[in-house]
């Protein structure tokens, strides 16, 4: 939760040095950006906030089945409430199982299917819509090198605790890449990983979650499935 925080911190400070440039990503034309932007402005989606503590009725057991045939007889399912709460199901798939190192050990790891919902919160009240929609693109989308440089320096004013913390996590950020997904909530950026299947992150408003899934090898036909489940969570409140 503290590296959470420190990345939140990171994202603003990139955030309130951005330059002007507001391109998210090569995918995301201005015209695009503007159009979603436009979105975020029609609705609050604040009446997300009363399925934090019950993830089962953010995303419920029959419409993720409607999204994707799942194995009930067979699967297994995750659940907790709160802002790093889940609701999440798992069970066997055809797949062949796949190699991890764990302290200098290599072990099986069964390719499970899965499917599910996660990490639901908030900006504040005090956030505008439009604001939570840039800050949200800050945390995916490719950063120039003058962001980079940017926030380079505002590291260096830091406590070396800190600063070394937010080195590492900038370490990580700048491999992973994600991509934009036109037309779902405010905004919605997805990624994809061989061995642990698809992320979709969303922006309805001010609130803000992940739907991760993997039914395939098939980073496409997963990301299909991954948005049949955030237009679920974003119908709640119309």
């Amino acid at each position: 939760m503290k590296n959470s925080a420190i990345l939140i911190g990171i994202i603003l400070i990139c955030y309130s040095c951005n330059s002007g440039d507001k391109k998210t990503s090569d995918s995301v034309s201005k015209n695009n950006t503007d159009q979603v932007s436009s979105k975020a402005g029609q609705k609050s989606y604040d009446c997300l906030k009363n399925y934090q503590e019950d993830y089962s009725k953010l995303l419920t057991k029959e419409e993720m089945a409607a999204a994707y045939p799942i194995d009930f007889e067979k699967a297994k399912h995750e659940l907790r409430s709160g802002s790093y709460g889940e609701y999440v199901y798992r069970w066997p798939s055809d797949r062949p199982s796949f190699t991890i190192e764990v302290s200098g050990m290599k072990i099986q790891n069964p390719d499970q299917n899965t499917i599910g919902i996660k990490m639901l919160s908030f900006f504040s009240d005090k956030t505008d819509a439009q604001s939570a929609a840039e800050t949200f693109d800050m945390a995916y989308k490719q950063l120039s090198d003058e962001e980079l440089d940017k926030i380079k320096a505002n590291l260096d004013k830091q406590n070396d605790e800190i600063k070394k913390t937010g080195e590492d996590m900038m370490k990580v950020r700048a491999k992973r890449s994600w991509e934009f997904v036109e037309g779902l909530g405010s905004r919605a950026w997805y990624k994809w990983d061989d061995q642990y299947g698809g992320e979709l992150a969303v922006l309805a408003g001010k609130s803000k979650f992940y739907i991760i899934n993997k039914i395939s090898n098939d980073p496409r036909e997963n990301l299909e499935v991954a948005k049949k489940l955030a237009e679920k969570v974003i119908v709640k409140c119309d």
